[in-house]
């Protein structure tokens, strides 16, 4: 696995790949100090994962996110940012990022998000799916709620989808096959009227439904 840093900060670029280095030992770690250098990385070698701070010196907005998307579409990119903020999380999920990370995220919390992403799944941080519900969804009772739809399992599922676990790790929760799992995403994926994970989370904090509290050491 390839796995490249664009970062303008050194101290940061370095710390954070001898970071990744202990997290994932057999992991190749690119480093670009600015955009320029991460589209020539790509350019020349594949990359499995990207992590990029959107605010760098010579870019602007999203521009360089989808430079990097179009140039390697096969790579999952992941938004590393000192910036906390709803709207910028949801604007990067919306134009292909992955995942959003804060730098101040922890050793165990970040290697949760990135191995969500490598599975092939999208991080959403827990304070976008509280923060604001999503457009075109308004709270709902009754038979016109689509939770109202969801069997209590289905519903177990859904909570602890909402904090960010992967397939493997709400089967273990449950005690229920990973395959089981994939099976109840499906019908609520169906259910919600939603395309991926991420909107179904949002749509269930938009519809009232907490988040379950994953097992203790899980």
């Amino acid at each position: 696995m390839r796995i490249l840093i664009v970062d303008d900060h050194t101290l940061f670029r370095r710390g954070f790949s001898l970071l990744l280095q202990r997290l994932y030992p057999e992991t190749e770690i690119e480093e670009a100090s600015d955009l320029a250098d991460a589209l020539a990385v790509v350019g020349r070698v594949p990359v499995d994962l990207i992590l990029l701070d959107l605010a760098m010196p010579g870019t602007e907005g999203f521009a360089g996110l989808e430079q990097l998307r179009d140039l390697q579409p096969g790579a999952a990119i992941v938004i590393v940012s000192a910036i906390n903020d709803a709207d910028r999380i949801r604007e990067a999920l919306e134009r292909g990022a992955r995942g959003y990370v804060i730098k101040t995220i922890n050793d165990a919390a970040l290697k949760h998000a990135l191995s969500l992403v490598l599975s092939g799944e999208t991080y959403v941080p827990a304070e976008l799916l509280q923060e604001r519900p999503l457009k075109g969804f308004a709270a709902r009772e009754g038979a016109d709620n689509p939770l109202a739809h969801l069997t209590d399992r289905q519903r177990d599922v859904l909570g602890l989808l909402m904090t960010g676990q992967s397939n493997k790790e709400i089967a273990r929760d449950l005690g229920l096959l990973e395959s089981t799992v994939k099976a109840h995403i499906k019908v609520i994926l169906n259910k919600l009227s939603v395309a991926n994970r991420t909107q179904a989370a949002m749509v269930a904090t938009t519809l009232g439904l907490q988040p379950a509290r994953p097992v203790q050491g899980s």
